[in-house]
């Protein structure tokens, strides 16, 4: 009896056991549950740390004075060296000095990790998220984070954070009591708009920007929008919405025409008037931002290809090219920013709130907790394959660009050995006599190309207009004047430095008198007049100072600069 007492006994151990480890699997389960409905209240001065308020002092310094903010952060450490702070307090006082640190350009490599702050924060605010502030906080430690990435140049994880930290804002219904927020929200749309046009993801920059204008109330930040939306004009070539948006922004807030000198180079150029062009484009070449220096570089070496100015087409035209290669390079960086904005803007699931009801409404809340498992799990299986469905795509895009890259290196191997080619001629060049440059002048393929026309042609003032088949084509000229410029070295350049009354045309009128030719013969071969050769002739005369015939005036002024 008393062994059957016992076994009984032991029994009804095992399921008490079995009876309390089940009461507190379930009680740990309903915590999530009883957090999501039980809504707690935000902070208040009382309820917060004691260093609350300081913290605030700082914080609404940061937005005047940072630098004064800095000196009280270092105040506020120094006070309160010895004394344990609470979690509160720490992250906080190492957000702000981030933020101050940002703010007075101090910010580097030693500056302190918020991603600490992040995990801290993230996880408060499901316990508070009515609290505005906490809020605000926790949308700044991933802005800030999003900086820091930025100054390591890793431009995905910065944006990452960018859209973190709007993804905080734009949950938060009302900012009203929380200061500088909307400012805070341009802000964020605004380095989410940078990063997008450094990628060249043009149309998703403009939307952001356009986001961002949205909140700026201040005439400097609009005009400050403007340029930038010209500056996306600019990059997609449509230069006459650029110049409005310009125009429109140097209304608001003048800063001068020196940022909009690619658009106004690019419509010279488009309207042929390369001259007034070539000024603009150098300037916006030296002073513009990437997607305008490689596009004023395309169409400064077109213009000094048709100047003869092979130097410096030569420069422009590496530019563009090695240029162009890093663009490629940065495609798989390109695609995941693309897919991380894509997805941030794709329609969110509404999130519903539950309140605190009885034991039958926990058990369906424990049923419905049990389903979201399982949706989670079928969303990572699913993007997982995803992820390796992309990842295939990267690896097949990289394959693809290392394959144009080694075409593009090849390339500019090639370019380099004509340069030297080119250099090595010049130096040949220099060690020539007179006499030698002179007849490699005459034998060159283009002088016999040309004297071979004019052969057995009896051309009189009176008959010049019948002989439309001698008219050189624009490539002719540009193959005399290179010949002129090979044997005598920069000819084109230092002569028209030394007359600057007269331009490209006056120069190919002097290198065919070079070749004896008169004015009819110039006529002919030009396909214009004889008194419009006839007066062209006196205007170079005139400009050189002398009484002579144009081909000895030439013929004298290359001895005299030999």
């Amino acid at each position: 009896m008393r062994k059957a007492y016992l076994c009984k006994t032991n029994n009804d151990l095992k399921m008490l056991r079995k009876t309390l480890k089940m009461t507190m699997l379930f009680l740990l389960m309903s915590v999530p549950f009883w957090n999501c409905t039980h809504q707690r209240s935000p902070f208040t001065p009382i309820s917060a740390p004691h260093h609350f308020n300081e913290l605030n002092v700082i914080g609404e310094l940061l937005e005047s004075q940072p630098e004064l903010a800095l000196d009280s952060i270092a105040a506020f450490k120094e006070k309160h060296n010895n004394q344990q702070l609470t979690a509160l307090d720490a992250n906080e006082l190492l957000l702000r000095e981030v933020q101050a640190q940002y703010k007075t350009r101090q910010l580097s490599k030693q500056s302190p990790d918020l991603m600490p702050v992040i995990v801290f924060y993230d996880s408060l605010a499901s316990l508070f998220p009515n609290d505005a502030d906490l809020q605000f906080l926790r949308a700044s430690a991933h802005y800030y984070k999003g900086v820091e990435y930025a100054y390591a140049e890793d431009d995905v994880a910065a944006f990452r954070c960018y859209l973190q930290a709007l993804d905080v804002l734009q949950a938060q219904k009302d900012w009203g009591e929380t200061p500088h927020a909307k400012r805070f929200v341009a802000l964020t749309y605004t380095r989410l708009s940078e990063v997008l046009y450094r990628y060249g993801l043009n149309e998703e920059a403009m939307e952001s920007c356009r986001n961002a204008t949205t909140f700026y109330d201040d005439d400097r930040d609009l005009a400050a929008m403007m340029r930038y939306e010209a500056a996306i004009y600019q990059a997609e070539k449509a230069y006459d919405k650029a110049l409005a948006r310009f125009e429109e922004a140097e209304a608001l807030v003048p800063v001068g025409e020196e940022v909009a000198q690619l658009a106004i180079g690019a419509r010279l150029y488009e309207l042929q008037q390369y001259d007034s062009a070539y000024p603009h484009l150098k300037r916006a070449f030296a002073k513009g931002d990437h997607f305008a220096r490689v596009d004023a570089a395309a169409k400064l070496a077109e213009i000094c290809r048709d100047k003869g100015l092979a130097d410096e087409e030569l420069r422009y035209t590496r530019y563009y090219v090695e240029n162009s290669m890093l663009e490629s390079r940065l495609a798989s960086k390109k695609m995941e920013i693309e897919y991380l904005y894509d997805d941030f803007n794709s329609p969110k699931a509404a999130v519903t709130t539950t309140k605190k009801g009885s034991n039958i409404l926990i058990i369906i809340l424990l049923i419905l907790f049990f389903a979201i498992i399982g949706f989670l799990a079928f969303i990572i299986v699913r993007n997982r394959t995803r992820i390796s469905h992309i990842e295939t795509q990267i690896s097949d895009m990289k394959e693809k660009y290392r394959k144009e890259n080694e075409d593009k290196d090849l390339e500019i191997s090639q370019m380099v050995q004509q340069l030297n080619d080119t250099r090595e001629r010049l130096e040949n060049v220099t060690n020539r006599t007179f006499e030698e440059a002179w007849e490699g002048l005459n034998d060159s393929d283009i002088v016999l190309k040309i004297k071979g026309m004019m052969e057995n042609n009896d051309i009189m003032i009176k008959n010049v207009g019948m002989f439309p088949k001698l008219k050189l084509k624009e490539m002719d000229f540009i193959e005399l004047v290179r010949a002129v410029n090979d044997n005598f070295r920069d000819c084109s350049q230092r002569f028209l430095k030394a007359y600057p009354d007269l331009n490209a045309a006056d120069f190919r009128q002097c290198c065919l008198a070079m070749l004896g030719m008169n004015d009819a013969q110039i006529a002919v071969l030009q396909g214009i007049s004889y008194s419009g050769v006839n007066r062209r002739t006196k205007k170079i005369l005139t400009a050189m100072q002398t009484e002579s015939t144009l081909e000895q005036a030439i013929v004298l002024y290359l001895k005299n600069n030999w």
